[in-house]
């Protein structure tokens, strides 16, 4: 089985006085989607997932639209801060709004509505194994979030932190191969789809391969 797990492309920054946020994609992040969709409908893909957020369903509905399959909504895969009244990317938290960016940086994750990293950790480690443990197909795309990815990621590495992948960019696709009990990092950080066009997928054994 081949997992494609999927960053969500880009949202509106969103602030809420009365509960948690829900920021949909910005007019950026639906292109990216539709770049991707467009990629990845050239693959046999069996089924989506997603996480309970409206940027993560959103960046899976152009290729579940494609393949009219329906995505199943995954609550467990949403980020660190699945409670929290505001969304902007650190730069933009750190400028406009520097009181929650001083608590996020001082680790007072309960003041600004997110997850402990032991929670958040636990949950998206224990979503993860269902779906290794309950394959949906032989592949399978999992649309989710930068962190959700890094736990995941870190966990198949078998690191303690997910600091050295670097910053996952938006939309795009990291590939784990699963063959029993193994579990491989095939691909990371896949963009190749922002600036190309196919017709049909070849791999590196395909046809593309020019006769001798």
């Amino acid at each position: 089985m081949e997992i494609l797990l999927v960053r969500h492309g880009e949202p509106v920054t969103a602030i809420s006085e009365s509960g948690p946020v829900d920021p949909e994609l910005t007019e950026r992040g639906r292109w990216q989607a539709e770049c991707l969709g467009a990629w990845l409908a050239c693959e046999p893909i069996d089924h989506v997932v997603a996480s309970s957020k409206r940027r993560a369903i959103e960046t899976a509905l152009p290729l579940a639209g494609r393949l009219g399959i329906e995505p199943e909504i995954v609550p467990d895969l949403a980020e660190i801060d699945r409670n929290s009244r505001f969304y902007a990317p650190p730069p933009v938290l750190a400028e406009r709004f520097p009181e929650y960016h001083a608590d996020m940086a001082a680790g007072n994750f309960e003041k600004i509505g997110w997850d402990s990293y032991e929670v958040f950790q636990e949950r998206v480690t224990n979503a993860w194994e269902e779906l290794v443990g309950r394959p949906r197909g032989e592949r399978v795309l999992v649309a989710c979030h930068g962190g959700t990815i890094g736990v995941i990621l870190s966990g198949v590495l078998g690191i303690s932190t997910h600091a050295l992948l670097g910053a996952t960019p938006f939309a795009s696709i990291s590939r784990i191969e699963v063959v029993g009990d193994t579990v491989q990092l095939r691909s990371l950080h896949e963009i190749a789809h922002f600036d190309g066009v196919r017709d049909r997928a070849l791999g590196p054994e395909g046809d593309g391969f020019p006769p001798g």
